[in-house]
């Protein structure tokens, strides 16, 4: 076994010859999408699948997620990657398969009980936004398509990576139909059961993860939208389930539904259902996961109703401890991303928004590394340090609302802060980047070592999650009762003076989001007059005149390959 981190000493020594400059295991959304913008940037990049799958993905975005992909689009100048933050802008394929998100709901639920109205909070998504639900097939398969497009070579369906070889120039990959590849640099998005990671000799475990979790996922037909399970007019302000994201909680756990067919030109009949489980508290699930499922939906009434007829279209796919870290992350030629890198529950969009923040690190980091820019390993530190904090970021979030499902008083107080670190994420990451286009430097969207908030942010906000994870974390030790975290949550909402009045954050009785013109009103009002002055940087018309544009480089710009180095 060789030492984790180092390069074994096996291959030839000799540099490559000119070929590809990056080779990218993985054939999904986050691969697909790295592959699109460094090959746009003029990298020779290969493009191929690993044996065996890497489990269910991410298949919903959040308005963060959207201000992510516009980043990518606008910085490496790949508008196709912009219009994955809108639905109506994506290949009419995409589309038909996949579904819209107009809510976030969270329904909470007690074991023999019908599902209590009062216990239940949904947000809205606002017109300007177009979340959606991605079908991954289709959308990774777009996404490998989109490499090619901008010049990429993805290796053909079906052919994986066989064989690996580093050596101090680079990486040798040997594919399943005989042929031999050489790039300067790897990168491994296969997951955590990577032919490199093995090769490597690379330990993966949930050591250093809060979370734990027995998860279950399947594509199910025939599963009832909610609001035929319930009376919409029980709930007052709420709209239709199916057209959003659902998110039933419980204690120890929760089934979020992500529905594909839920508009007039869905050709879908499939919804996608992630179940995470804390593994100690349902110890008396059967083994086998469709059966696991069903006894699980058997203890709520409501959600009896709604899966009662669904089948699964597919495979389950189900382990017992699910999360997984690896213990390294990089090495002087390549770099284990993403689902390579953790393994944990695809809820609350982790998975796609991680993603594209990674990508981003990356898209920008290996072009520099590839012309002599900056040096290699010291790049790839820096990133695989953003990316640790990006998990430990959100696995703090993940294990905070694993204990908010305790009770619906701290998942009220829970929600409350998850929307409001979104929001001003969201307003947040527009803000720096435009402020990088009309500058013509990305500095304000590479501040990696502040982790989780790479940006610049409105005061306070830190202070507040870092408090609140403080919080869940005494909750989650028996240190401090449910109801009293909720209270003094909804306490701290209700003094900070950077907490906007697009909703009210404070009140535990405001459990529906809807950002109306009156609220869009007072929101400019708000602004206007008392708003802390860097929160009013976010809203307002900024100095900078006649933005220009950045540099980017063009169809015909010479690549910059192995051949091409000084």
């Amino acid at each position: 076994m060789t030492t984790p981190g180092t390069d074994p000493p096996v291959g030839p020594r000799e540099a490559p010859p000119a070929g590809h400059d990056v080779a990218i295991i993985g054939s999904h959304l986050a691969s697909g999408l790295l592959a699109t913008v460094l090959a746009r940037q003029g990298l020779r990049v290969l493009l191929v699948d690993a044996p065996g799958g890497a489990g269910p993905a991410g298949d919903s975005t959040v308005p963060y997620t959207t201000a992510v992909l516009h980043l990518l689009g606008e910085r490496f100048d790949v508008p196709e990657i912009a219009s994955f933050a809108h639905f109506e802008d994506l290949p009419d394929p995409v589309r038909r398969l996949s579904g819209i998100k107009k809510s976030l709901a969270f329904l909470h639920h007690t074991p023999g009980r019908r599902h209590d109205p009062a216990h239940t909070v949904q947000f809205h998504v606002p017109g300007e936004h177009s979340e959606w639900h991605l079908y991954r097939p289709v959308v990774d398969e777009y996404a490998r398509d989109l490499a090619v497009r901008y010049g990429a070579e993805v290796a053909p369906d079906g052919v994986t990576v066989t064989g690996i070889q580093l050596s101090a120039e680079g990486a040798s990959l040997t594919l399943s139909d005989g042929r031999g590849y050489r790039a300067r640099y790897l990168v491994d998005a296969a997951g955590t059961d990577s032919p490199l990671l093995r090769h490597l000799g690379v330990g993966a475990g949930p050591d250093g993860l809060l979370l734990r979790s027995r998860l279950l996922h399947a594509h199910l037909r025939d599963v009832r939208p909610f609001e035929e399970c319930s009376t919409l007019a029980d709930y007052r302000r709420a709209t239709a389930w199916s057209r959003g994201t659902v998110h039933h909680v419980f204690p120890g756990g929760w089934i979020q539904v992500v529905d594909f067919r839920n508009h007039d030109r869905a050709a879908s009949e499939l919804c996608s259902v992630n179940v995470g489980l804390d593994p100690d508290r349902f110890t008396d699930l059967p083994a086998e996961p469709a059966a696991a499922f069903r006894a699980l939906v058997d203890r709520f009434p409501s959600l009896r109703e709604q899966f009662g007829r669904a089948e699964a279209a597919g495979p389950w796919v189900a382990e017992e401890h699910w999360q997984r870290r690896v213990a390294v992350t990089h090495g002087p030629r390549w770099f284990a991303m993403e689902r390579s890198a953790c393994r944990t529950d695809e809820f609350l969009s982790r998975d796609v928004t991680m993603a594209a923040e990674v990508v981003h690190a990356l898209g920008a980091a290996l072009p520099r590394i590839a012309r002599g820019e900056v040096p290699a390993e010291a790049e790839l530190a820096r990133v695989a340090a953003y990316q640790d904090a990006l998990i430990d970021f959100n696995d703090r979030m993940l294990a905070a609302a694993r204990t908010a499902c305790g009770s619906f008083e701290l998942w009220n107080a829970y929600s409350r802060v998850w929307l409001l670190w979104q929001i001003l994420a969201h307003l947040s990451l527009k803000r720096a980047t435009n402020e990088a286009v009309g500058d013509g430097r990305w500095d304000p969207v590479e501040r990696f070592a502040g982790g989780g908030l790479w940006f610049r942010t409105p005061d306070g906000l830190r202070q507040l999650l870092e408090w609140f994870f403080e919080v869940m974390a005494r909750v989650r030790a028996g240190e401090l009762g449910q109801a009293e975290a909720a209270r003094s949550i909804f306490r701290r909402l209700g003094r900070e003076r950077f907490v906007p009045p697009l909703y009210r954050f404070a009140a535990p009785q405001a459990r529906y989001y809807h950002f109306t013109m009156p609220r869009r009103l007072l929101m400019v009002a708000w602004v206007s007059t008392v708003a802390p002055k860097d929160f009013k940087r976010l809203l307002t018309r900024d100095n900078v005149t006649g933005r220009r544009q950045p540099e980017r480089p063009s169809a015909g710009r010479p690549r910059v390959g192995v051949a091409d180095e000084r």
